[in-house]
């Protein structure tokens, strides 16, 4: 039976620690969680070729090139700047300062969306990105007028493919608990089992 999103939560963020061939990176111990997650649409790039002879299409190619996720998110704490971007936060952590050398990471990226079956079953489908890199969106602000209105913040990561090919892996669960503990367990200092 078909299943529609309906929410999505608990975006986190991991820097790889290292890339051994034919597998899964391994992530730094220090995860963050990257906001209150509003939405987070992916696009796929593919790289096409088509060969035509005999006046005609032969052959066609499509494969994966790369993906980017938009994420919209309710804010972005200066720690989380920091594991993103490459941004420095003074030791007093009032002073965050962005610089045109900061690198921002690879990393892995994960997290989970609710869904509903027709019959009205709640499930749970986590999604994991093994390598991305993060990118800053834009940053508004407006000022009060005679209504609030909300700003966000705004990430868009590339995903790359791991070194064992894998850009992208989901998993089904019955329960929002086993879908977060998912989520924090494909984000780990060894080697996910996945």
């Amino acid at each position: 039976m078909s299943k529609v999103k309906m929410g999505a939560k608990y975006p986190r963020f991991a820097p790889i620690k290292s890339e051994a061939a034919n597998a899964l990176p391994t992530y730094d111990t220090v995860k963050v969680t990257i906001g209150e997650l509003i939405a987070a649409n992916m696009t796929v790039n593919l790289a096409s070729g088509e060969l035509y002879s005999d006046d005609a299409l032969n052959i066609k190619v499509s494969e994966f090139s790369s993906a980017t996720v938009a994420m919209e998110i309710d804010g972005l704490e200066d720690d989380v700047a920091k594991a993103l971007y490459g941004a420095t936060v003074e030791s007093d952590g009032a002073l965050v300062t962005y610089n045109v050398g900061d690198v921002a990471p690879n990393g892995g990226l994960a997290y989970y969306v609710q869904m509903r079956d027709k019959a009205g079953k709640a499930y749970f489908k986590g999604y994991y990105f093994p390598k991305v890199q993060a990118a800053m969106g834009t940053d508004n602000a407006a000022t009060k007028g005679s209504s609030v209105s909300f700003q966000t913040a705004n990430t868009t990561f590339t995903v790359m493919k791991a070194e064992n090919g894998d850009w992208m892996q989901t998993e089904l669960h019955d329960t929002e608990a086993a879908a977060k503990a998912w989520v924090d367990s494909v984000l780990t200092s060894t080697a996910p089992d996945v």
